[in-house]
């Protein structure tokens, strides 16, 4: 807890803002951020993580999410991004918030629209490169606007001193100067800044205009602009290391900002560690402000041991390169011992940094510390123009924008500058800055006197001493072996190598199995922390080889948003949208399938192909599944996980695809299978984290309790019990819904499931008993012939007895190699999650007239579907949700939840579903023997059954009811 106060300066604030700590009083200077108050007043430990351990600030520039508070009943609040003001109840978050609790508050106000703005340009960060930019762009005469996420501009190296504590320890500080004077010409020359601002979002309108989805402090807005210049930067992301995440731990940057805005040292006795020369800038800063420096750990060798190296350096830029020679020479007058060729092998504590651990050439040393600084090992942050699409390479392990010389991307009204596309230093970004802006004046139309020319000169210099600089601090101390069993790799849910080695030797080979079944990468980061272990430790160390494969995609938000901040009502849509396929994943392996025949070949590795395998290997059938991406990767792997026994609205009535006869049928099969899920889950003795909760579909009118009614009576018709409650026993079941709902229909035999893990337990179960499965594997043409099928895929031909065709939305494709029409279409659409809470709601709940599934899953997460139709990245080829369909899902979510205004949203998705008349297809086709298909819409809940009783068509065994309603004989027009 707290000590004395631990600020730079030493003085008096010109002025004092009081706040409270858990009730404690906290004195803050005027314009610190929350963060800065509480380590000046000697808390490291002010946040906690999914598990309840001591977690505090560590980027210190809003990414990484670890210093989260609840300010004034506010949860989720970022204490490096939010300002200390008068009277603020700042507490210690719980892991799990009650949000039914009155003492936490709607995070906004809900909007009744979100409004757009139009600008010819759009800048995204106001750093150097941004900055530098705008300017140009701005005295052409285009219209210009900048976002940005801090509270004032300048980025990460022109930080501008935020309260008087700063500015006295900037006192003639010649980068704060050379920033400050670059922020006033920009504002000079007329470019709107709107600072505090978070751009969470973007997608391409028909027109092909780029449109940004953004958060301010005034609400949500869309920006559509002519062109767009990101230049987002970059972040320090340090390899992990047993106690990385303790209170205390904190990047270099954190601490640098913590100092040069906010004037307020880090810690009492500070160890710096990692790579490059920041480590040292910032290691004197700490020096001059009266810190103490413990010891600096450097990675690379000393630089007075590389005589040529450093010649190079001199020789592309002598006053720096005398300069950092300077910085060191102080160093050393100051007595800090620099260990160099050395790592961090382990931080130690007890609730906080106690000691860190050094691996150098002379083994390990253990240095006493309160405060150990990680710096080095930037990465882009490249986030945004990986979801708008612009393509990228990899290099060293780690994603390069593909940009031309003056920054343009493969989409050539975006431009990408400075750190945001690869490494390089602010004088780097400034002129690519400038060389972009001018690009895109003349793109544009307009003229400017920008010389680009000198520019360039000055950006090749620039560039030769980054890449002399680097070559100097080479790091040659590198970790030769694999982290610690104990050390946690995923900050966000706190997910442990051994965790994830252990799958890694039970076969799992790939970044998306390993984020499925451990929520790796799922946190409110996104991956930007345990991205790259996660590939690394996938590929057994080999780097990095594709975007698509060995990197997690982004996804929208980009930073966790209040979900009331974009929650509008939206017009229900009429049905199911047909989609185009995606391409086929572009996964590739060189190895050949291992077999050239089998009996039976599933084409398909969801839920209902790997069902079917399972079911056909217990019977001792020689079964293999073919899957073109990895197992669970589509469908399956994307659903919400509801489990569903009565009909969506959308499924009886006028609104429900072939009258709603199909979908009627399928009720028994939809009972029984959620029975067959409940006996895999004992028989596996794996955990699904099934729950039979029940199911309601709530009503708001006497119109829809008409309509309840109605579809109740076809459901116990069907043999589903469900019926219609009042408004009392509602309330008494989820007393967390609106008190509006005046009944709904509740059927006690719905429930959800966890299909990230239950998939899984079924493939090993298949697996178990004799199945084979095959990855990366795309099936490219089947021929039929008197003895069978012959597959050629992309590892080889394959000749088989009988094909199933549990291809899901692709189950049309497949089976047009042989010349049938299966009619499945495909319907992507989204989903959505918040942050955790306590348990608020149990039943898997649904609307009468509107499109909503919304449960609350074990880890207290909010998983929100319904049906919103989705559209199609466009470089992954992926389902992505689309800003109109989020919009008016979260509408409809918190107008049945009203606590769900309390949370964040922290990843949406979408997948591909199936479309076909509310029924699914299977048997043998009648035009084909051998070829089985295995299709369904309502996959999940059906996969099991579905994969069974396919199993028994192919076995000659009784279904154990009449499958004739769901032959694809149902259909006209069978063949070609």
């Amino acid at each position: 807890m707290a000590t004395d106060p631990i600020s730079a300066t030493g003085t008096e604030p010109d002025q004092t803002v009081r706040l409270t700590f858990d009730g404690m009083p906290v004195s803050a200077e005027s314009g610190s951020s929350v963060a800065a108050a509480l380590t000046a007043w000697g808390c490291h430990g002010f946040s906690r993580d999914v598990k309840g351990n001591g977690r505090g600030l560590f980027c210190g520039m809003g990414t990484c999410h670890d210093c989260l508070v609840t300010i004034d009943g506010r949860v989720s609040q970022r204490a490096c991004m939010r300002r200390a003001e008068e009277g603020m109840a700042i507490t210690l978050q719980e892991p799990r918030p009650r949000i039914e609790s009155p003492a936490i508050a709607d995070l906004a106000p809900l909007p009744e629209a979100i409004p757009s703005v139009e600008t010819d340009l759009m800048i995204v960060g106001a750093g150097p490169g941004g900055l530098a930019a705008a300017e140009i762009a701005a005295k052409s005469g285009l219209s210009v606007t900048i976002v940005d996420e801090r509270h004032a501009a300048g980025g990460q190296f022109f930080k501008q001193p935020a309260n008087a504590g700063a500015r006295k320890a900037l006192a003639g500080d010649r980068q704060a100067a050379d920033g400050a004077e670059l922020i006033a010409r920009v504002a000079e020359a007329g470019v709107n800044i709107h600072h505090e601002t978070l751009v969470w979002g973007g997608f391409h309108e028909e027109d092909r205009r780029t449109v940004l989805s953004c958060l301010g402090p005034d609400g949500a807005f869309y920006c559509k602009a002519r062109a767009i210049i990101i230049a987002t930067g970059a972040h320090e992301r340090p390899p992990a290391v047993s106690g990385w995440t303790l209170p205390g731990a904190m990047t270099v940057g954190a601490a640098q900002t913590l100092l040069r805005s906010y004037g307020t040292l880090s810690g009492r006795s500070i160890v710096i560690a990692g790579n490059g020369p920041l480590n040292f800038q910032v290691a004197l800063e700490i020096i001059r402000a009266g810190g103490k420096v413990a010891a600096i750990i450097e990675e690379a060798a000393s630089p007075f041991t590389q005589p040529m190296a450093g010649l190079d350096l001199v020789r592309s830029d002598r006053a720096l390169a005398i300069a950092g020679t300077a910085q060191l020479a102080r160093l050393q007058a100051a007595g800090v011992k620099i260990h160099w060729k050395s790592r961090i092998a382990r931080i130690e504590g007890s609730g906080g940094v106690e000691t860190v651990t050094l691996e150098g050439p002379r083994g390990r040393k253990t240095i006493p510390a309160d405060t150990v600084l990680i710096g080095g090992s930037f990465t882009s942050s490249n986030e945004l123009p990986r979801l708008l699409g612009c393509a990228h390479s990899t290099r060293n392990g780690a994603l390069e924008t593909v940009t031309d010389d003056t920054g343009k991307t493969s989409l050539p009204h975006i431009h990408v500058i400075g750190e945001a596309a690869r490494f390089g230093g602010a004088f780097v970004a400034m002129s690519e800055g400038r060389i972009a802006a001018a690009s895109l004046i003349r793109q544009l139309g307009g003229d400017t006197t920008a010389d680009t020319a000198t520019e360039t000169r000055k950006l090749a210099r620039h560039r030769r001493f980054q890449k002399a600089l680097w070559l100097l601090f080479a790091p040659v101390c590198h970790a030769d072996t694999a982290p610690e069993y104990d050390t946690i790799i995923c900050r966000c849910e706190g997910v442990s190598f051994k965790r994830l080695h252990d799958l890694v030797e039970r076969g799992v080979s790939d970044i998306a199995s390993l984020k499925r079944l451990t929520r790796a990468g799922m946190g409110r980061c996104q991956s930007r922390y345990c991205g790259r272990a996660l590939a690394e430790i996938a590929n057994g160390a080999k780097p990095a080889s594709s975007e698509t494969s060995s990197f997690l995609a982004p996804q929208m938000p980009l930073r966790p948003v209040p979900l009331s901040a974009l929650a509008v009502e939206k017009a229900e849509w009429g049905g199911h949208k047909h989609a185009m396929l995606p391409l086929q994943p572009p996964f590739e392996t060189q190895e050949p399938l291992p077999f050239t025949r089998a009996s039976t070949v599933v084409i398909g590795g969801g839920i209902a192909g790997i069902s079917t395998a399972l079911f056909l290997a217990r019977a001792g059938e020689d079964v293999v599944v073919l899957e073109h991406a990895f197992p669970n990767a589509v469908a399956s792997g994307g659903n919400a996980g509801s489990l569903h026994a009565q009909l969506l609205s959308f499924d009886h009535g006028a609104r429900a695809e072939a009258g709603g006869g199909p979908a009627a049928r399928t009720l028994p099969l939809q009972r029984d299978s959620i029975g067959l899920w409940q006996e895999l889950q004992k028989e596996t003795g794996c955990d699904f984290e099934l729950k039979i909760t029940g199911g309601l579909m709530v009503a708001e009118t006497e119109a829809h309790l008409r309509f309840l009614e109605e579809k109740t009576e076809v459901e116990r018709r069907a043999g589903i019990s469900c019926h219609v409650i009042g408004k009392q026993q509602l309330r008494k079941l989820e007393p967390a819904l609106s008190e509006q709902f005046i009944g709904a229909a509740y059927c006690p035999q719905e429930g959800k499931i966890n299909p990230l893990v239950a998939t899984d337990g079924v493939l090993r179960e298949a697996k178990r008993n004799g199945a084979q499965l095959f990855d990366r594997c795309t099936v490219k043409t089947i021929e039929r012939d008197h003895d069978g099928f012959t597959l050629t895929t992309s590892r080889g031909t394959i000749k088989a007895k009988r094909v199933v065709n549990a291809a899901g939305a692709f189950a049309s494709r497949i089976g047009a190699m042989l010349g049938l029409d299966v009619p499945v279409f495909g319907a992507p659409l989204q989903m959505v999650v918040t942050e955790a809470a306590a348990p608020t709601i149990t039943a898997l709940v649904a609307h009468a007239d509107r499109h909503l599934t919304l449960k609350q899953a074990s880890n207290g997460n909010f998983i929100i579907g319904g049906g919103w139709t989705a559209g199609l990245d466009p470089v992954h080829q992926h389902p992505r949700p689309l800003p109109a369909s989020l919009e008016g899902n979260l509408w409809v979510a918190q107008h049945v939840v009203p606590g769900l205004r309390k949370l964040h949203v922290i990843r949406s998705w979408a997948a591909m579903n199936i479309n076909i008349d509310g029924a699914p297809i299977l048997g043998e086709h009648p035009a084909c023997p051998g070829f089985f298909n295995a299709v369904t819409s309502n996959g999940y809940t059906l996969g099991p059954l579905v994969g069974r009783t396919t199993a028994q068509a192919i076995l000659g065994e009784d279904a154990g009811f009449d499958t004739a309603p769901f032959s694809i004989e149902r259909f006209s027009g069978t063949t070609r």
